[in-house]
């Protein structure tokens, strides 16, 4: 890294330029936002003006639609009522071995293979 000699003088005009650049974006800044204030203010006049009409009733869809999503729905809930059994079934499964397990615990060896 070279040094330069620089002068207090030259120091001080640096700090001028980077202070007027400041000032610039500052006021280009202040531009936009009023800009965007008069902007949101013009919006919000034009919305007072409208008259919106909302309806808590859901729009009707065509029978088709309406039986087609019920029947899903039954069949979604069906599998998952299946799906659910069948976690039951297994977890009692799984219950009744680690009790067998338990039980012959003293006659198991690890690592040992034996036949099934």
């Amino acid at each position: 890294m070279s040094e330069k000699n620089i002068t207090l003088k030259e120091l001080i005009q640096d700090i001028d330029y980077r202070l007027a650049h400041l000032e610039d974006i500052t006021a280009d800044s202040r531009k936009i936002m009023m800009k965007l204030v008069k902007q949101g203010n013009t919006i919000v006049e034009y919305l007072k003006d409208c008259e919106f009409e909302i309806s808590e009733e859901l729009p009707e869809l065509p029978p088709s639609i309406m039986e087609r999503d019920e029947k899903r729905r039954r069949g979604d809930i069906k599998h998952i009522k299946e799906l659910i059994d069948e976690f039951m079934d297994k977890q009692q499964d799984l219950k009744e071995f680690e009790e067998e397990l338990k039980k012959n615990k003293d006659k198991l060896t690890p690592g040992q293979i034996g036949e099934s």
